[in-house]
């Protein structure tokens, strides 16, 4: 049996030399970092989660501390051969759609429906094309195991999703008071309006969902990015939508089991990411990403989340070969092995291979230079929750052994 707290894994590949010895001492070769599968993808984290890595500034993860899996290919029907190159993350998964696309465009890197796809329990292969499995009854936020925040299956009776949509009347300017419990049920508690930050700011038309304030703000912030070598300040997502894509519910307060406490969450499904606020949190982390890619890699890969607790079987992941470039179809990974672990308290796990919270960074070898490892041995241990925002995250509900994939376009 595998402690949950440290897993091994020992796999055959292709490593890049530098990727292999850089950042670590001969003497100390483990843990080691998971490389990104494609230069893009470590442009796009670097731009909004480097800065955070290496402590330069005091928010939370837009991806997570590092990449979870190795590259994966998985089915698109779209894209070239029927498949694309897309890594995991925390916070949700990378993809390339059309590798012959020019790599510094906006959208040459996007996210899944991950979020849609949890829900209604359909996974996307294609733009119009889906596999029916099962809505996922793993809960949207709060430590593993929790058994009061609502599942992705629940958020079904409030959410727009294929199945169909439930939208709602503009309600600007209105406090946010409505309640959520596990099963979907809907209420209100009153005594929320105490947090005015929570009033409606912006009234999406396009899916017709209201977006609270502390939202709304936390999806237009402007801060220190990190691009083409230097620190800026910048619009951290742009446009606004680019990472969680459309509000698919209204924002509901509910009570989630966080750092084995009962807390207030307030929470909104989006079309790629699900959106936290917890208001006993410090600046800077009261507004997070939950951890969707590893929930997403749970039901996906993982046979987890079935509502009927009937054991679904696993699914083994199509690695993408390290060294190859993307526009083949597989990764130009500066690669390593999948290694997973637990949640770190920033809500960010140490599970699903991100092997520390510090600089995360991993340069693109040199494809000349490669080194034949017949067995490389990867452990990632439990790591301690950071303590500089004094705030765990809502979303820490990461399974152990968790290792994330994904789905469509922007």
């Amino acid at each position: 049996m595998i402690n949950k707290k440290q897993r091994i894994f020992s796999i055959t590949a292709l490593l890049a030399l530098p990727a292999l010895f850089a950042g670590m001492a001969l003497a100390q070769p483990l843990p080691q970092k998971i490389g990104f599968a494609d230069p893009a993808f470590q442009r796009v984290w670097e731009r909004t989660d480097r800065l955070v890595a290496n402590g330069a500034v005091a928010r939370t993860w837009f991806w997570g501390p590092a990449p979870n899996t190795p590259g994966i290919i998985e089915p698109n029907k779209e894209s070239p051969g029927g498949v694309r190159l897309v890594q995991y993350f925390d916070k949700s998964r990378m993809e390339v759609n059309n590798p012959s696309a020019n790599p510094s465009d906006q959208f040459y890197v996007t996210n899944g429906l991950l979020t849609v796809e949890l829900i209604s329990g359909r996974m996307q292969v294609g733009e119009s094309s889906y596999e029916d499995r099962y809505p996922a009854c793993i809960p949207t936020t709060g430590d593993n195991g929790d058994t009061t925040a609502p599942t992705y299956a629940a958020m079904q009776k409030v959410s727009n999703t294929t199945l169909g949509d439930h939208p709602a009347s503009s309600s600007m300017g209105q406090v946010i008071t409505a309640t959520i419990d596990r099963l979907g049920n809907v209420g209100s508690d009153p005594a929320k309006s105490v947090y005015t930050g929570t009033a409606v700011a912006y009234f999406d038309t396009v899916t017709n969902h209201n977006i609270p304030g502390v939202f709304w703000t936390f999806l237009n912030q402007s801060g220190p990015v990190y691009e083409n070598g230097i620190t800026t300040t910048a619009q951290l997502i742009n446009p606004w939508y680019y990472a969680s894509g459309r509000p698919i519910s209204e924002a509901y307060w509910t009570r989630a089991t966080i750092n084995g406490k009962m807390t207030d969450v307030m929470i909104q499904m989006y079309e790629r990411r699900a959106l936290t606020y917890v208001p006993t949190y410090a600046q800077g982390w009261q507004v997070e990403m939950a951890n969707i890619g590893q929930h997403y890699y749970d039901w996906r890969y993982r046979g987890l989340g079935n509502c009927n607790n009937t054991p679904q079987p696993t699914v083994e992941p199509t690695f993408a070969t390290p060294g190859t470039p993307a526009a083949t179809g597989t990764a130009g990974a500066t690669g390593t092995a999948v290694a997973t672990g637990t949640a770190v308290g920033t809500g960010t796990a140490v599970a699903t291979g991100t092997a520390g919270v510090t600089e995360t960074t991993t340069t693109t070898p040199s494809p000349s230079i490669t080194v034949v490892v017949p067995s490389v041995t990867v452990t990632v241990v439990e790591a301690t929750p950071p303590t500089a925002t004094g705030s765990p995250s809502p979303s820490t509900t990461a399974s152990p052994g968790s290792t994330p994939t994904g789905t469509t376009m922007p």
